[in-house]
């Protein structure tokens, strides 16, 4: 499909009374990161760190007005099978609440390969799918998930095993899910 021309696909998902949902991936490293942080004058904040590269992938998909989050954990990479999978996630999640789904996606490389293209002709019926321009991630909502995810789960925070971080990251989603008020105003930017 053509790039996303943004206040023409939210007019028509209104008229369609359709779901207007934001999908993206991310990946979560184990290793520390340094963000802004109060410290006393020349103290830097120090985080042990092990120098692992352990990273947890996530496939993210939010729902612009309810602020309706839905996440899937990956241990291996993302690919288009594994893409697949997260929307036939999707399309059982938000279809039951909507007449249709407007999902909005970036260009990453599985999103183009047939069998992802395939999937799509055939679920066109529960959902339509549009491409944002390349090198956009500010025009993804997701990414204002994922944000809030490293703000308040993986920044300035050391992860001693795997489990650690994903337990971190599972319960800020939970917080997300189960409190979807709490990013509200994060995607409002977006309406």
């Amino acid at each position: 499909m053509d790039p996303l021309h943004l206040p023409q696909f939210k007019k028509n998902a209104k008229e369609e009374n359709a779901k207007l949902v934001f999908v993206d991936e991310a990946s979560f490293r184990q290793s520390p990161t340094l963000h802004e942080t109060w410290a006393p004058v020349n103290h830097q904040p120090a985080i042990l760190s092990k120098g692992q590269r352990n990273t947890q992938k996530i496939f993210g998909a939010v729902e612009l007005y309810s602020a309706d989050f839905l996440y899937r954990h990956r241990e291996d990479s993302f690919n288009h099978e594994t893409y697949m999978e997260f929307l036939d996630d999707i399309v059982g999640h938000y279809y039951k609440r909507a007449k249709r789904i407007f999902l909005i996606q970036d260009n990453a490389s599985y999103h183009k390969k047939p069998e992802v293209q395939d999937w799509f002709t055939c679920n066109r019926k529960y959902i339509e799918y549009f491409n944002l321009p390349p090198y956009y991630p500010e025009l993804n909502a997701t990414e204002r998930i994922w944000w809030y995810t490293r703000k308040h789960a993986t920044h300035n925070r050391y992860f001693d095993t795997k489990k650690d971080l994903c337990d971190a990251l599972f319960m800020t989603f939970d917080t997300i899910k189960n409190s979807s008020d709490s990013i509200k105003g994060l995607l409002k930017p977006f309406y």
